[in-house]
């Protein structure tokens, strides 16, 4: 199974074109780690047509002092939901310096490549 999706620019989160002008497509692993990225930063409640999905960001973690494992579950239960992703694995951690979690995700598909998403 090819798993695609389009390629999204790293630093606006907006569309990119490829040479020719089209829409750029990314390859299948950076579509799962893409995906991924997305779906751990939809805050919950907030994605109009299935509105269960999400990370209670506003409620549990904003303005709060929510310890990296709770973070991390939360990371890969959202992953998880994703029908490619396998298993997910987040590692959180929260800087000292920036005041602020930091981590990645990894994931591996349901064919067994490995991806991985920094957050």
């Amino acid at each position: 199974m090819t798993y695609r999706t389009m390629q999204l620019d790293v630093s606006t989160w907006d569309l990119t074109l490829d040479g020719n002008g089209n829409i750029a497509i990314a390859d299948e692993s950076y579509s799962i780690a893409q995906d991924v990225a997305n779906t751990c930063l939809v805050f919950f409640g907030e994605c109009y047509y299935d509105n269960t999905l999400g990370i209670p960001w506003k409620t549990d973690v904003l303005g709060k002092r929510p310890t990296p494992s709770y973070v991390a579950q939360k990371l890969q239960t959202e992953a998880k939901k994703l029908p490619i992703v396998g298993q997910a694995i987040a590692n959180v951690f929260f800087d000292k310096n920036s005041r602020r979690m930091r981590g990645t995700i990894r994931v591996t598909d349901i064919n067994g490549n490995t991806a991985q998403a920094t957050l």
